[in-house]
């Protein structure tokens, strides 16, 4: 069975100055109960501590299981999971994991990183230079929890005496595991280690996301796994998918959303100077963030528009080589993202689940009936001539009668 694009609706409970936490998250609930009525496959978000002005997504360990009770059918994908040690113990992450996975049968995926904004490694006090190491012996300490009946690690950030993970989780062999990736290094990691890789979020543009890709499968392809593979292309798309009934509307609402991005942002160059682990992210201060044009069409950051504009640009990452799309659609009023989620669902989703299930237009398929006429008449033609000359000849039929 040919595989298809995954869509992943993510959001990190952004809440304008003036509304109440208690109410964005109740909006939110709506929001991810109307993903899955209309079609997205899985809902995340990121693991945000002490941020200002973007997120409050703190504890999605928690939200989680609230939403799971409530669905039936989308999964849930942690977009993403901190893995320094004074912010996750790698044995908690592996524990809460195969919780979740039990309570929503089956429909719990990790993914993980090391951090990327200042506000939370320093109140944390972890290292930009120690929480990468830190993240490569989490990811194996939490591989070997859910995989082994009894496992234990010896390495420089965790020594785990033998021990026996419970609960045991759902999914066989373990949910997928999928770990953020921002430099050409680490997306090889990532391949190396048979997990998924998340791509993008960085508005450099498409090259650079078919780079990464291509890099991922190169790396892919050439390594030995010690695990069972759990191989997937996930792109983020950071700046946000907004799809509304006309162009002009939906990029007169996307503006808004550009100062998020500056928000998001503004640490990458900061932990580029601190880290050469993190030195990739200075490459976002050649970027003009205010221009519309690029950051619409050519950052790879963004998906705005009608729906025919949302297919389009869509097709430009399936034509990559993309799995899944993580599509942040926060950042403006619940009205908007909602009637955003339901025209995304109505017209584009289907488009790349099930084409052949998509009403066309009436002159599309008159065209179509006009173009297949000539085969058709020229295929009957043929069965005609085949037909008589299979016919036996008839000659002298009735002469000769009264002569019997």
């Amino acid at each position: 069975m040919e595989k298809t694009l995954r869509f992943i609706f993510m959001s990190e409970g952004e809440t304008a100055p003036g509304a109440s936490y208690e109410h964005r998250y109740r909006e939110l609930i709506d929001e991810v109960l109307l993903a899955e009525e209309v079609g997205f496959d899985a809902f995340g978000t990121s693991e945000q501590h002490l941020a200002i002005g973007t997120a409050t997504t703190s504890a999605p360990e928690v939200l989680y299981p609230y939403l799971m009770a409530l669905t039936s059918r989308i999964r849930f994908v942690h977009l993403v999971t901190l893995l320094p040690t004074r912010i996750n113990h790698a044995i908690r992450v592996a524990e809460r994991l195969a919780t979740e996975d039990v309570l929503s049968h089956g429909r719990v995926e990790l993914g993980v990183g090391r951090g990327n904004t200042t506000l939370a490694l320093r109140a944390f006090e972890v290292s930009p230079s120690e929480n990468k190491s830190q993240q490569l012996e989490g990811i194996e300490v939490i591989r070997r929890a859910l995989h082994d009946d009894v496992f234990s690690f010896v390495g420089e950030h965790y020594k785990i005496p033998p021990r026996s993970l419970v609960p045991r989780s759902v999914q066989t062999p373990y949910p997928p595991i999928h770990m953020a990736t921002g430099s050409p290094e680490s997306v090889r990691a990532a391949a190396e280690l048979g997990i998924g890789a998340i791509v993008g979020g960085f508005y450099l543009g498409f090259e650079f996301v078919e780079n990464m890709i291509r890099l991922y499968d190169d790396a892919l392809a050439s390594a030995t796994h010690t695990y069972p593979l759990q191989a997937e292309r996930l792109v983020a798309i950071g700046g946000g998918m907004h799809c509304a009934e006309t162009r002009e509307e939906a990029r007169t609402w996307a503006r808004g959303l550009k100062e998020t991005v500056g928000l998001s942002t503004d640490a990458y160059e900061r932990l580029s100077k601190l880290s050469s682990d993190y030195q990739y992210m200075g490459a976002v201060k050649h970027l003009d963030f205010n221009d519309e044009r690029y950051m619409f069409e050519d950052s790879s950051g963004f998906i705005v528009g009608d729906p025919d504009d949302c297919i389009a640009q869509v097709q430009r990452f399936a034509d990559l080589g993309a799995d899944s799309l993580v599509m942040r659609i926060d950042g403006l009023p619940h009205k908007e993202l909602m009637k955003s989620i339901e025209l995304f669902g109505k017209y584009v989703i289907p488009k790349f689940k099930n084409p052949r299930g998509v009403a066309r237009t009436p002159e599309a398929i008159l065209a179509d009936i006009r173009a297949a006429r000539p085969a058709h008449y020229a295929e009957r033609e043929a069965f005609e001539e085949n037909m008589k000359q299979k016919q036996p000849a008839v000659s002298g039929v009735g002469a000769g009668a009264g002569e019997a």
